[in-house]
């Protein structure tokens, strides 16, 4: 089957594709909070994505609880780093595109029934990016929503304080 060969090569090949992320990522003028990281870091952040791509693609994780926790978490740290959610989002479809040119790239569809195959696993890749893009926003809106909550009750606490201090010297 092709999409083993498919997943063998993105797997193989993680540190490549990772590379060619972070290049991508720290160019582009859609990521421009990503320009001032390391390479470390944004190795760190992409490589795992590639390294487990089969696990996550072939749904290995029965019902989803272990990417939905893993990438509702990543939304919320990168809210929490002042990323920007359309650069978030941006940076993994970057992700994606990489993927995609390196298997188009590497000379394995060679013929029409490669190409279904490669399609269907397009697709297959898709919706698992889909979702991913769902879960981050998730995660990066509640991290904002807790904030500004965190706001509103200290503005409500202080303005409580200076009422009844008000209230109290009156």
């Amino acid at each position: 089957m092709l999409y083993a060969k498919f997943i063998q090569l993105v797997e193989d090949h993680a540190e490549e594709l990772t590379k060619r992320w972070t290049e991508e990522v720290k160019k582009n003028p859609a990521t421009t909070s990503y320009k001032t990281m390391s390479d470390d870091l944004l190795v760190k952040r992409i490589f795992d994505l590639y390294k487990k791509l089969h696990y996550w693609i072939m749904q290995n994780d029965p019902g989803d609880m272990e990417t939905g926790e893993f990438y509702l978490k990543l939304g919320s740290e990168r809210a929490s780093e002042n990323i920007k959610l359309s650069e978030l989002l941006y940076a993994i479809l970057l992700s994606r595109v990489v993927l995609w040119r390196y298997i188009l790239n590497q000379g394995i569809i060679n013929n029409a029934f490669d190409l279904q195959q490669a399609f269907e696993f397009f697709q297959r890749v898709n919706s698992f990016y889909d979702k991913v893009i769902y879960l981050v926003s998730i995660g990066h809106e509640s991290y904002i929503a807790k904030e500004r909550d965190k706001i509103h009750k200290r503005e409500f606490i202080e303005k409580t304080v200076k009422s009844v201090t008000n209230w109290l010297t009156h």
